[in-house]
């Protein structure tokens, strides 16, 4: 081999090195970015539950004040008889844990299922102090021994006082922590597919509920979860991603192995370092290919996180906020009654209840939405199906609407002749009941809504028809979207309406659409395929 030649090798060598000491280097940076990306995923996700945990919590303090924190409501004196009988009354058959009431030396003075305690004992729980005395407001306990069961248990206390607004102790609810406790579960079933653990952790560290229910009331202890900073952090081999949940004094903890946690980001690279090592030319285009797959991949996996992040945060913020409203009114109207019964005549009490019932319509109405949204989006959704004249469907629910609203006509256009469909008729008045809802809800109170029945080639058309603010053209589609709440800024609900009457309609093999948009009013319209009537059964 001449020195021309020699060369000519040791320069291809070069070329061959530097191509792929710049093709791994490449990979590594693409490989931290990847890492970063889901790093900055996984603390989004966890920040929005700690949001909605947080939200929970504010609505649940609220409720509690409304039906125990009155001022005047409790005596708060060793056994008295009428907060015996309260406590009496509020506490739950199945329940595990019961509820004390403390003057404000810690003594208790009243309690169901005390066990490892007594009225007249002094209850040094860690917390107490800040729900005792001027200016205390409702506070979640650290983890410790209940008083009312041998469990671990969470303490919600909330500050009391006389009519006078003078303090005079707390009312303190004991809830055990178990594996088996509705918010435990609830907690369970964050637990993603990819492994790791959520955990929501006190204001001393210890776990109150937990994906992994061994890690109940233990303190949790990884090198990642960094002295509780909220944030995301490595340590020791590990990964935590930390958020705050003010409301509570808590924290929403996710752990898990950094290798598990970098999984497929990170074991490409060793894959393209061996073939590089083998055939530097060939491998080092066959990491880019697969790289660029690999990006591609993981930039639709985060675009999809974060839809399902806002969505997941944008219901959380719609029903918390709905819920509070007829939660609190239920409870006040109801404890008013209560409170007030002997010096009630029964105008005022039949009026009370009515409100209470009405709020109850109310959650029933937005519980309803939701667990139908679910049911719907499963696909699992059962369908009664029979031959129906359309006619008396819409008949039907038009007189439903004018007796939830006898100020608002409903004026129904039907043909003279029997319109026959086949559909569950639970769920096809459920659709005419949400788009009459809507009508009524986005358009000016008396206005009139219309509801026209007609009959085009082989399908029925049903329209309603408002004379609210009307739909832009460019929201045509978008109004049956989940939670979009209508045309008003103060319309209530949870924007779930729409969508159901779509799922439900599509479901049947009809369609549903906009009619016009862009015009005065809103004509929302939707067709079902005609059926065959049923022949009469003719006599032997």
């Amino acid at each position: 081999m001449n020195r021309r030649d020699r060369l000519i090798g040791a320069v291809a060598v070069a070329v061959i090195v530097v191509l792929a000491g710049l093709v791994v280097l490449e990979l590594q940076r693409a490989r931290d970015a990847g890492v970063d990306a889901r790093e900055e995923l996984r603390l989004e996700q966890v920040q929005t539950l700690a949001r909605g945990m947080d939200a929970r919590v504010e609505a649940a303090y609220t409720a509690m004040i409304g039906a125990f924190g009155q001022p005047g409501s409790w005596k708060v004196t060793p056994g008295d008889a009428g907060d015996t009988a309260r406590l009496e009354q509020q506490q739950q058959p199945t329940a595990r844990a019961g509820m004390v009431l403390i003057d404000l030396g810690k003594r208790i003075v009243n309690g169901t299922l005390l066990e490892r305690a007594a009225v007249g004992d002094r209850l040094d729980r860690p917390g107490l102090d800040a729900v005792l005395g001027e200016g205390a407001r409702p506070a979640i306990l650290p983890v410790a021994p209940g008083v009312t069961t041998s469990l671990l248990t969470l303490g919600i206390a909330v500050p009391l006082a006389d009519a006078t607004g003078r303090p005079i102790g707390a009312f303190l609810f004991e809830s055990d922590i178990a594996a088996d406790s509705a918010f435990n579960q609830e907690v369970e079933g964050l637990e993603p597919s990819g492994g790791g653990t959520f955990s929501f952790v006190d204001q001393v560290g210890v776990v109150v509920a937990s994906s992994d229910p061994a890690l109940l009331g233990t303190r949790l202890t990884s090198p990642a979860y960094d002295e509780g900073r909220a944030g995301f952090h490595r340590a020791g081999g590990a990964v935590a991603a930390v958020a705050e949940v003010p409301a509570a004094d808590w924290q929403l903890v996710f752990l898990q192995e950094a290798s598990a946690f970098d999984g497929n980001i990170v074991r490409p690279l060793r894959s393209a370092v061996a073939l590089i090592a083998a055939a530097a030319a060939i491998g080092a285009a066959l990491s880019v290919i697969a790289l660029i797959r690999r990006l591609a991949a993981a930039g639709e996996e985060q675009r999809r996180l974060r839809r399902i992040s806002e969505e997941q945060e944008e219901f959380t913020s719609i029903v918390s906020h709905e819920l509070r409203t007829p939660v609190t009114g239920l409870l006040g109207f109801l404890q008013t009654v209560l409170d007030h019964w002997p010096t009630m005549g029964d105008d005022e009490r039949r009026a009370a209840v009515e409100r209470a019932a009405a709020n109850a319509a109310r959650l029933h109405a937005l519980t309803r939405d939701v667990l139908d949204t679910a049911l719907v989006d499963s696909a699992e959704a059962p369908y009664q199906i029979e031959v129906l004249d359309l006619r008396g469907e819409v008949e039907g629910a038009a007189v439903a609407a004018r007796d939830a609203d006898p100020d608002r006509p409903v004026e129904v256009n039907v043909p003279a002749r029997t319109v026959p469909v086949s559909a569950d008729e639970s769920r096809l008045r459920q659709v005419l009941t949400n788009l009459l809802d809507n009508a009524v809800k986005n358009s000016p109170p008396r206005s009139p809504v219309r509801v026209q029945v007609r009959v085009n080639g082989d399908e029925a058309i049903v329209a309603v028809a408002d004379e609210g603010p009307g739909i832009a053209a460019d929201q045509a589609e978008r109004v049956f979207d989940r939670f979009v709440r209508g045309r008003a800024t103060a319309t209530r609900g949870t924007g779930l309406g729409l969508y159901i009457a779509r799922r439900i309609v599509e479901a049947h093999g009809g369609r549903i659409w906009v009619d016009d948009p862009g015009a005065p009013g809103a004509t929302i319209a939707f067709s079902l395929p005609l059926a065959q009537e049923p022949t009469p059964a003719t006599a032997p």
